[in-house]
Parts: C-alpha cells; sequence; structure tokens
C-alpha cells in the first residue's frame, strides 16, 4: 500500500534505513547486512541518489518527492503482485507529481506488479490506466475499459464527474455540477444512491439496479440501461451536452 501523505505514513522519530530494513527482518528473515543492501537496491530501484546516505537520514531531512519514493521502496520491499497507490500525488507539486506517476509506470512494467491506482483525478486516471472502476456509495456503479468510458460513459454520475472537468481551449464553457450532497453511509436508501441527485432518475431506481453488461468488458449499476429502459443513457446525455 502507497498512502497519500508519506509525511504521516513514515515514522518520524526513525530513520529512513530502519522503516525500510523492517519488512525484509521481519517477513524475508534477512541478516541486517542483506536487510542494508537491499533496502539500497530498492531505494536507487525509485530514483534516490546517493541512496546509502539517504537510509541515515530522517524523513523530515527529504523533501516530497523523495518520501513518497521511499514509501514505494517500502511498498516493494516483499515483492508484491498487486500493489495500491492511493491519491499518491496529493501532497505533492505538479512536476513532482509527473515525475512519481512516470516512476509508477515503469515499476509497473519492469517488475510486472498489477497497481490499483484510487484518484479522483480523472486526468491522472486517462494517462495511467487501462481499466477504470467508477465508485459511488461503497459500490462500483461503472466499470470499462479507459478509452471506452471516456467516450461512452453510461452512468449519470461518471457522465458528471466528465462534464465537471475544465476543456482546455473552451474558457467560456460553464463547468457542470452534480448538484446535491454525497449519501449518508450510515443509513443508506434502498434503491440507487444516487437518485437524489440524479436528473434522468425514473421510479424504477426506487428499487437497487443490479449491474448490467452495456458490452463484454462494459458494467454499469444503472436502471437506464436495462434493456426494457424507455430512456437510453446516450440519448440522454448528448441532449444534455457533449462530453
Amino acid at each position: 500500500m502507497i498512502f497519500q501523505d508519506p509525511m504521516t505514513s513514515l515514522n518520524p522519530v526513525l530513520k529512513i534505513g530502519a522503516q525500510l530494513n523492517e519488512p525484509f527482518l521481519e517477513h524475508q528473515n534477512l541478516s541486517t547486512a542483506e536487510a542494508n543492501e537491499r533496502a539500497v537496491e530498492l531505494l536507487r530501484l525509485v530514483g534516490i541518489a546517493d541512496p546509502a546516505s539517504r537510509m541515515r537520514q530522517y524523513p523530515h531531512q527529504l523533501s516530497g518527492g523523495m518520501r513518497q519514493r521511499v514509501m514505494i521502496a517500502m511498498a516493494l520491499a516483499c515483492n508484491p503482485r498487486l500493489l495500491f497507490a492511493d491519491e499518491p500525488t496529493t501532497a505533492l507539486d505538479v512536476t513532482v507529481q509527473a515525475q512519481i506517476l512516470e516512476l509508477l509506470k515503469k515499476l509497473n512494467q519492469q517488475l510486472d506488479t498489477t497497481i490499483v491506482l484510487i484518484t479522483h483525478d480523472l486526468g491522472v486516471v486517462a494517462g495511467m490506466c487501462r481499466k477504470v472502476f467508477v465508485m459511488y456509495a461503497g459500490q462500483i456503479v461503472e466499470s470499462s475499459p479507459v478509452q471506452q468510458l471516456y467516450a461512452t460513459p453510461c452512468h449519470p454520475y461518471t457522465y458528471g464527474l466528465l462534464q465537471s472537468v475544465p476543456l482546455p481551449g473552451k474558457p467560456e464553457n460553464k463547468l457542470h455540477t452534480i448538484e446535491g450532497q454525497p449519501p449518508d453511509l450510515i443509513a443508506p436508501s434502498s434503491g440507487c444512491a444516487f437518485i437524489p441527485r440524479c436528473q434522468f432518475a425514473m421510479e424504477v431506481c426506487l428499487e437497487a439496479p443490479p449491474l448490467l453488461s452495456v458490452s463484454p468488458e462494459h458494467q454499469v449499476r444503472c436502471w437506464l440501461n436495462h434493456p426494457d429502459s424507455p430512456r437510453s443513457p446516450r440519448d440522454l446525455f448528448t441532449a444534455g451536452g457533449q462530453v
């Protein structure tokens, strides 16, 4: 797991080396010397210059980008097949964000590790991901290959998210907002959770929709996509504006 804020995820009173060595000592039964050697290799892998000296430093002595690279190295320590990256660039400036994302891409290809990227940044999703899962109120409401999702969104929430992204070269366009408030997850409704905010809601939406297949790789949890639906989401979304 790579957390979004490395300053609060790293222990401020332990040196980088001590924190990096721990998974090797606890889970791989390496000696301290072997753990040190492996930790230095990992720091070098994630692009940290002079890794041996960085091992002797505390988190506050590193920049935000370097701390995030240390977190990535720690996450890779036990050779995971699955890596969760929770908003890994939130606390970083734009230039460092690009570097970290490029590093994740490189590691994905180099180590053959599957990366699940959790983010609200649709630009990052477009540039990084092969498949997208859109979640609302703790449920997957749409899943699709990234290009198909951006070209033909089939859930009103997905459509609203895409409409809220500013378009380059069109400053005159007013940004779309999704009206209403997120649902109360302590007292969830029995029907579709998006009903109070959905401009396309129908009476059948009072019943919880199943996950419907739009195509072999595209599923959506919305009654608009049911074969018996009187409305087509594509027609409705086109009438409401182009994505």
